[in-house]
């Protein structure tokens, strides 16, 4: 699915970034990324707008990144899909 891609392009393009961050290093985001794979499809089967919503929102953080965004913003994002798949 689409946000598979997505969220796999971001995990991979961010990672090297993410290395100097104490909280975010590579792998957190490799982890994380799976994990939101999984809480997409979680959110999807109960509310296929959400997952829709949140794609939005990755892509957003993807250009915000790439704008010399906060790296931490990727897995404080993550940490909320996941948490919102939970809840």
């Amino acid at each position: 699915m689409i946000y598979r891609a997505i969220i796999c392009a971001l995990a991979i393009g961010l990672a090297p970034a993410a290395y100097a961050q104490d909280n975010c290093t590579p792998e957190a985001i490799q982890t994380k990324s799976g994990e939101v794979g999984t809480a997409l499809q979680t959110i999807g089967a109960r509310d296929q707008a959400r997952v829709e919503e949140l794609t939005v929102e990755i892509e957003a953080l993807m250009t915000s990144i790439q704008n010399g965004g906060d790296i931490r913003t990727v897995c404080a994002f993550f940490d909320k899909v996941i948490d919102e798949a939970n809840s």
